[in-house]
């Protein structure tokens, strides 16, 4: 469960972080609310989203970082990212269905 202080250190690290050129990893974002960890970081990444939801934050990410989104164009780009792995994930499951059809 994320604490107060931690809620409003993320969103002040994020508001620092504007634009998909000025992303911050779940790596650097760890220690500064006090939280070190493997480097995974499953569990900032959890408080990363959990901030997210909680604070209604427009934040866009990639495998390099988070940023908050600072324009139309940025949204666009990041949904659209965001659709692409939903397609390949259906995909995934798609393919994995038929073959359990199949093997079985």
């Amino acid at each position: 469960m994320i604490t107060k202080s931690q809620l409003e250190k993320i969103k002040e690290i994020l508001e620092n972080h504007v634009g998909r050129e000025n992303q911050i990893s779940s790596g650097k974002i760890g220690p500064a609310i006090g939280i070190y960890e493997d480097a995974t970081h499953v569990q900032v990444r959890k408080l990363i989203l959990e901030a997210i939801e909680k604070l209604h934050l427009p934040v866009g990410g990639s495998n390099r970082g988070y940023y908050l989104i600072k324009n139309e164009n940025e949204l666009k780009q990041y949904t659209a990212s965001i659709d692409k792995r939903m397609n390949k994930m259906q995909r995934r499951k798609d393919i994995i269905e038929d073959a359990f059809e199949e093997y079985y």
